[in-house]
């Protein structure tokens, strides 16, 4: 898709898409295919479970996103308590499909809710999944997706509610070409430098620490983003005490699967910005970028971008993956787009119909000319109250 003044790469992978107590399940058999699956807790899983979870994500290039990672559900895992389920679809004896899912009043949601921005299940090429017939097999109502990536066949068509743009920058091994071509699209970017130079005349020298392991600087970093949705949003994702425990497990693991990576612009003394996002292998997930508004008027999260991007090659980073979403500076900042679906599948007609009618009247509600209104009357009346998406 082309933007006005920006070429954007459409992805080929998507053009074709449009509380129980944790305890083994019995094996089932589809009444369409020879597939059996049962589910487990994620703690139960041993090494050759974890080895085929592995094996599978490297069947398709969707599931290179660190939210497909075990060590993403371990995290979340450790954070709520042990609530992630796996399912196991197998053929014969052979592991073909792994679901990784929260089951919530009997219904399945992400693992990590609304920090997950990139999920499906995780089979094999040669395997097509009915999603309502699993969801019957592990007695579950429905499931919410909001970022599903990768096929689609296994849904029914009135199951994806609307497509969601996703982006991301590919970087290849020159990462500073890879800025200069962005810089000579965008101007916004191509400026930033006379804003950088003032920075550091006025306050300091800029520096860059793309991996700080300073846990004090990961606390301040949530307290600014948490800070930033009180002024911008109606709720705060880090309201659940679960999401910052997540955070940091993913923050003090060993750099090997997936991990949580701290990067910190300074000017001088003065932190200006920060980003908190997820690595794994050479890919980037750029998470949670913030800056201190007292420094706004230097754009110091630009800045920090164009450091990350600049020095990403020297540390083995080939792609950064913006996810799902479209604030501006996304389209800005990538080169790459394409599409996630955001939805509900289920066995049950009215519960599936209950639940489109409510996307639909959101849809309607988002255009009426008083939302900014109900916007600020939702900041002020509970800015920290945790959403359903944090349950």
């Amino acid at each position: 898709m082309a933007t006005d003044d920006h070429q954007v790469h459409e992805s080929p992978s998507i053009e074709n898409v449009a509380n129980t107590l944790l305890m083994r399940s019995a094996p089932t058999v589809s009444p369409s295919t020879d597939l059996l699956v049962d589910c487990v807790p994620f703690s139960h899983l041993d090494e050759a479970d974890l080895q085929d979870w592995e094996r599978l994500r490297g069947s398709r290039a969707e599931f290179a996103s660190p939210f497909f990672s075990p060590s993403f559900a371990a995290a979340t895992d450790t954070a709520r308590g042990g609530d992630v389920e796996i399912a196991r679809i197998r053929r014969g004896d052979q592991l073909v499909g792994l679901w990784a899912f929260h089951r919530i009043r009997g219904v399945a949601w992400p693992v990590g809710r609304c920090f997950n921005d990139a999920h499906n299940i995780i089979a094999s090429n040669t395997v097509a999944i009915d999603w309502r017939w699993l969801l019957k097999e592990l007695n579950l109502k429905a499931f919410h997706f909001h970022s599903l990536v990768g096929p689609a066949d296994g849904l029914a068509e009135q199951d994806c509610f609307e497509t969601i743009a996703a982006f991301s920058l590919q970087l290849g091994d020159d990462s500073p070409a890879a800025l200069r071509r962005l810089e000579q699209v965008h101007t916004t970017l191509k400026k930033q430098h006379q804003k950088t130079r003032k920075m550091a005349r006025e306050l300091g020298e800029i520096s860059l620490e793309l991996d700080c392991r300073d846990a004090d600087l990961l606390d301040r970093t949530i307290q600014l983003k948490r800070e930033q949705y009180l002024r911008t949003k109606p709720l705060d994702v880090f309201a659940s005490p679960w999401s910052h425990v997540m955070l940091r497990h993913l923050f003090d693991k060993p750099r090997c699967g997936a991990y949580g990576m701290l990067s910190v612009l300074r000017a001088g003394d003065h932190l200006v910005a920060a980003h908190y996002g997820v690595r794994e292998g050479d890919l980037l997930h750029y998470w949670f970028p913030v800056y201190d508004p007292r420094f706004a008027i230097y754009s110091p999260g630009t800045a920090l971008f164009k450091s990350i991007v600049h020095s990403a090659t020297n540390y083995g980073i080939r792609t950064i993956d913006m996810g799902y979403g479209e604030p501006t500076y996304k389209r800005k900042q990538t080169d790459t787009q394409s599409r996630v679906l955001y939805g509900v599948t289920s066995p049950s007609t009215p519960y599936h119909a209950w639940h489109r009618l409510q996307h639909q009247t959101h849809q309607l509600a988002r255009h009426l000319p008083f939302k900014q209104r109900v916007k600020k009357w939702m900041r002020t009346i509970g800015p920290l109250s945790p959403p359903s998406p944090l349950s």
